[in-house]
């Protein structure tokens, strides 16, 4: 699970590096790649379970629960050592 972590926070990071109009928030990446941003973690159920946001700090976080037609049912905050 680190590797994976990793992965996402390096891909914020290149995202946040050529969207510098986009202040904190999160990036939110799906399959590998970013498909959005928001200026803050909210409702898991505008988002498929399986998305990834990432904050500024490298707090990465897991849409988890729900189905993709309703939504996720919540963020689960994804732990880099346990997955």
């Amino acid at each position: 699970m680190s590797q994976l972590i990793e992965a996402l926070r390096a891909t914020a990071t290149k995202w946040r590096a050529g969207n510098q109009e986009h202040h904190g928030g999160v990036v939110l990446v799906w399959q590998g790649s970013v498909y959005g941003w928001k200026n803050s973690l909210r409702d898991a159920g505008h988002e498929r379970p399986g998305v990834y946001a990432v904050d500024e700090a490298g707090h990465v976080f897991i849409a988890e629960g729900g189905d993709d037609y309703n939504g996720a049912k919540c963020w689960v905050a994804a732990d880099p050592v346990n997955g």
